[in-house]
């Protein structure tokens, strides 16, 4: 009888075992790195819809020529005409695209009930056809194909510069909430402004299981070409402190907007709305956040990126992230956000970061137009934690 209990003990042991590792795999999570059809095909559009001249951009440049005779295809017209009315945004129909099986097809492989395009269903759908007319008509798949070699070199040297291992399960800590996963498309043909400039854009899509979370970005580097081969040697994406910086901002934004999004914190931010006035107003459009609520949402985004960035010991990164964000780009609130946000990060008892969202906005009511005046112009408030 003995022997019969430490067996059945046992194959309770290594069946929680197995239990507990299995559960454990389940919550690893890794970036993961790759193309997105849809998503280069929605950039060779928005050249046509904004033209630029991008030299040092070699797939940029290769678009232009290439899709030259297909500028004035009807789905160019009609994301033309969805952006100059803004019924959307550029960043808004590269979400949506996310929600798409890859093109040719038109199907949706995530519903889009629980997305903000709810009831807009019938325009994207019409420019869903479009865009997937222009992939066949233009023969985007060949373009891609031809310059597969480009592609590849890009997914490696973004994989080369991942974050730290630990960098999900940072994010995830701090706001209390889990992704289903992480996905970086690094788009080569992504225009950029001036010389080097770089660009990142953080969609989500919303499935019935939790959250997707994709980060899209652009080349941050010149490209590198051996004239003896004719070959290229480096593709623009070989840069670690973009990639985590930019990581932490644009995965970021997914813990943040979906909550400030919501009625109720639409509702409370109406009670400090005044202060999008006058000169934040004027330095915020400048960066293209052109209502209180993107505003309030980037201050929130980039409060994250520096208290990421101080919990993961680089003092040195969060200092200079308070300074750029601060002095730079004028984000005002930030020294009484940081110093709020320690009461969450030091009290358990808050379940998620939306829960401590009502309190952390208490701030806002220590501010008046003239003091927001006075930091903009004169960077008179020390801030450093």
């Amino acid at each position: 009888m003995e022997k019969i209990i430490l067996i059945l003990f046992g194959i309770v042991l290594i069946s929680c075992n197995s239990k507990v590792k299995k559960e454990n795999k389940t919550i690893t999570k890794n970036i993961v790195v790759k193309s997105n059809r849809n998503i280069h095909t929605s950039h060779v559009i928005e050249m046509f819809v904004w033209p630029g001249e991008y030299p040092t951009r070699p797939m940029c440049v290769a678009a232009q020529k290439y899709f030259e005779p297909f500028k004035n295809h009807p789905a160019v017209k009609l994301s033309d005409s969805l952006l100059l009315n803004e019924i959307f945004y550029f960043d808004e129909l590269t979400e949506i695209l996310l929600y798409l099986e890859e093109f040719p097809s038109t199907k949706f492989q995530y519903s889009l009930k629980n997305s903000p395009y709810a009831d807009r269903t019938e325009i994207i759908n019409e420019w869903v056809q479009k865009l997937s007319d222009f992939y066949v008509d233009a023969n985007v798949e060949t373009f891609l194909s031809d310059n597969q070699e480009f592609y590849n070199g890009a997914i490696s040297e973004v994989k080369k510069n991942l974050p730290p291992e630990n960098f999900i399960q940072l994010m995830e800590d701090y706001y209390r909430e889990n992704k289903e996963s992480y996905t970086i498309i690094p788009a080569p043909e992504m225009p950029t402004g001036g010389e080097y400039g770089q660009r990142g854009i953080g969609p989500y899509v919303f499935s019935d299981k939790s959250m997707l979370v994709y980060q899209v970005i652009s080349a941050s580097l010149p490209v590198k070409k051996d004239s003896l081969t004719n070959t290229y040697t480096t593709f623009g994406f070989d840069n670690k402190d973009f990639i985590l910086r930019n990581s932490y901002h644009e995965f970021g934004h997914s813990f943040v907007n979906p909550i400030i999004a919501k009625e109720k914190f639409q509702n409370l931010l109406k009670n400090n709305e005044y202060l999008f006035d006058s000169k934040l107003k004027e330095v915020m459009e400048k960066q293209n956040y052109y209502n209180w609520s993107d505003c309030i949402a980037e201050h929130l985004v980039r409060l994250g990126e520096i208290r990421l960035a101080e919990r993961s010991e680089n003092k040195n990164w969060a200092e200079e992230l308070r300074k750029y964000h601060y002095e730079q780009l004028h984000f005002v609130f930030l020294p009484e956000l940081e110093q709020q946000i320690k009461i969450y990060e030091n009290d358990p008892s808050y379940p998620t970061f939306e829960s401590y969202l009502p309190e952390l906005l208490k701030i806002l009511d220590k501010f008046n137009l003239e003091i927001i005046d006075e930091r903009i112009t004169a960077h008179n408030t020390v801030y450093k934690q």
